[in-house]
């Protein structure tokens, strides 16, 4: 069985990779992944004439209206004063649509905001409509598990000069898939609380922003959020310092730098 020394001795010569490092070969991961789906969505979207969709593109328009849709299910929030549509679209294709109606009050120097959404159609329509986001991020997840497992390295990584190796055995290129998996799923330790939050009012309730923020939902959600902001702070000072941050120490992987890593092999 590994120590915890032995791992540390074995990496304490690799260059950890700095959080714009980190941030660019992600963001390139990003693109990778989801550009393809967004030609999809707007396919699917002609198709279906909006009914299904994918939100999490490149380019959104928003823009305040005047006149909202009737009927919204599930009600929007009482005494709402503002209104907007947003259009998701892949190079002039439209891939998504949203309606947002909400409510904006002050008091003081206190401005709280009150707001629900909803999908709409090809013609402007509120529709119970499918998103395919959901599917997106699941491959997305896919993506970097396959590629960190087989070869240590994203098509980020490799365009950055980063990769990921596993601490117990830092000159084998590939990663354990269980190291991997824990890797991508301890980075969302923060957002549990925030999601199971969110499951439970749309479990008990109507899901409509209203019943959100009244009573103990609104409260809850937002300690759920300060602990999720917090976890990422975390991350970010610690990945910032080039420390291992917690999800790595968990994982028992490390993100360095590739030049890092042929030097040692030379002197191996």
């Amino acid at each position: 069985m590994d120590t915890a020394a032995p791992r540390l001795d074995a990496t304490a010569n690799f260059v950890r990779a700095g959080f714009w490092r980190r941030w660019l070969a992600t963001l390139i991961d990003a693109i990778v992944v989801t550009l393809p789906f967004q030609a999809l969505a707007a396919v699917l979207f002609a198709m279906t004439a909006g009914m299904v969709q994918m939100h999490s593109g490149f380019y959104s328009f928003c823009a305040p209206v005047q006149t909202v849709p009737q009927p919204l299910d599930p009600l929007p929030p009482h005494d709402s004063n503002f209104a907007r549509v947003c259009r998701i679209s892949f190079f002039g294709a439209p891939t998504g649509a949203t309606l947002t109606v909400g409510r904006t009050t002050r008091e003081g120097s206190t401005t709280t905001t009150v707001s629900q959404g909803y999908m709409l159609d090809n013609d402007g329509k509120p529709i119970h409509g499918k998103s395919i986001d959901g599917i997106v991020g699941l491959a997305f997840l896919a993506y970097l598990v396959a590629m960190i497992s087989k070869s240590g390295r994203t098509l980020g990584a490799r365009v950055v000069g980063v990769r990921v190796v596993d601490v117990a055995a830092p000159s084998v290129s590939s990663v354990p898939i269980r190291k991997a998996i824990i890797r991508y799923l301890a980075m969302a330790i923060g957002a549990v609380p925030a999601f199971a939050v969110l499951i439970y009012h749309y479990a008990v309730s109507d899901g409509g922003a209203d019943a959100m923020f009244t009573g103990s939902f609104f409260q809850w959600f937002m300690y759920a959020g300060a602990f999720w902001v917090l976890w990422v702070v975390m991350l970010i000072f610690q990945i910032a310092a080039k420390k291992d941050p917690v999800y790595d120490r968990l994982a028992g992987t490390a993100v360095v730098r590739e030049r890092s890593v042929e030097l040692e092999r030379t002197h191996e």
